[in-house]
């Protein structure tokens, strides 16, 4: 580290500021070029574009990094085409061409960033904000190697994503073909019911501990984030009963406010995980049946049957029974098992992917900032 240089943000990026087209030049039909207004569309690493534009100010070149300048502040992406950019962005490139490093030195800034927000209403950051955040940055070949490492785990993450994809949209087709021509005469009840949360109350949180609570906020993109959980004591669990434990492989369901509908599967963990109010557990009648849910509960069908399901004017809600009640044929308890059978074994692998993924996700996150101060030397 004593080789590292002392120097600001815009010593070592170009960054140009968004900024939005007229209305009138944007589209949806794939004309012009893509365009991104914010983060909205922002996926792990690339966007991906519903809007698109036929006059443009502001470009982000193939290959160089998105950040999101208004709220929320600090989310991070390349660009993986020419982009037109409006106001919530502005696009760096590396001067040493190193978009890779400086793609994660921005990750490891962005709590500086986001504490230099400004607005009253909405918090933003301008080009002056960002151009003069002091850095510490290593020499050129360190630069690559800390990249090479970061990366080499990202690329371990996509593929794990792109298996279970492959994986879910396999288990999606057989259901499809099961399913297509039948008719809706009977309900999810006859193979699943819905387990509600426990109503842990504020005194029950505790700072830190080995009991993690589970809350809608966990569930995100068909995962629940077992890493980044509310904490409650052990004095707490030996009063709540076992029902509201969560196992690697449960599928729960966001029961409540704007996320209803929401699902996602628990990752293979080992950890001790606890179900909040108005998170649902689907809990299955039959080995692998909470799968056939899972899929009925994600698709069009499902998901329309649950928001004009929802009641609740201030904020929505759906109880466990209306889940129960979700319209589904009538099947024999022989095909529940069969087709739930080989919904499983897809699922199996599904769910020890996300276990993979959320360990190496964790190990990213510890070793960025290690990396990016130089607590950790990087050596041959």
């Amino acid at each position: 580290m004593n080789n590292w240089k002392k120097c600001k943000l815009g010593d070592i990026a170009e960054i140009t500021m968004g900024q939005s087209p007229k209305s009138e030049f944007y589209n949806f039909d794939n004309i012009g070029m893509p365009f991104l207004q914010g983060n909205r569309t922002f996926g792990r690493k690339y966007p991906y574009f519903d809007t698109y534009c036929t006059e443009y100010k502001k470009i982000a070149k193939k290959g160089e990094i998105l950040f999101s300048v208004r709220a929320p502040v600090g989310d991070i992406n390349f660009a993986n085409n020419d982009i037109c950019i409006g106001r919530g962005l502005c696009s760096m490139n590396a001067k040493n061409g190193e978009n890779e490093f400086l793609y994660y030195l921005l990750h490891n800034l962005r709590s500086v960033i986001i504490n230099n927000e400004s607005g009253s209403v909405f918090g933003s950051v301008n080009k002056n904000d960002l151009q003069t955040i002091e850095i510490l940055l290593p020499l050129l070949e360190e630069q690559r190697q800390i990249a090479t490492i970061l990366s080499s785990i990202d690329d371990k993450i996509e593929l794990l994503h792109e298996q279970n994809k492959t994986l879910e949209e396999l288990a999606q087709t057989l259901f499809l073909n099961w399913f297509k021509d039948r008719e809706f005469n009977s309900t999810i009840s006859d193979f699943i019911s819905m387990q509600n949360g426990f109503a842990f109350k504020s005194k029950d949180f505790i700072d830190y501990g080995n009991n993690g609570v589970i809350k809608i906020k966990n569930i995100s993109n068909g995962i629940v984030d077992i890493v980044n959980t509310d904490k409650i004591s052990q004095n707490t669990i030996n009063e709540v009963n076992n029902k509201f434990n969560i196992n690697s492989g449960d599928i729960l369901f966001a029961m409540t406010g704007a996320e209803i509908g929401k699902m996602g599967i628990v990752p293979s963990t080992n950890k001790k995980l606890w179900l909040n109010q108005r998170v649902g557990m689907v809990k299955e009648r039959f080995l692998g049946a909470r799968f056939l849910a899972y899929i009925h509960l994600t698709s069009e069908f499902g998901y329309d049957y649950v928001i004009n399901s929802a009641t609740g004017s201030a904020q929505e809600n759906i109880s466990a029974t209306d889940i129960e009640n979700c319209p589904f044929v009538k099947l024999t308890s022989e095909e529940i098992v069969s087709y739930s059978k080989q919904l499983n074994d897809f699922f199996e692998k599904i769910i020890f992917n996300l276990g993979e993924i959320q360990t190496l996700e964790n190990m990213r996150d510890i070793l960025i900032p290690k990396l990016l101060n130089g607590e950790i030397k990087i050596t041959n």
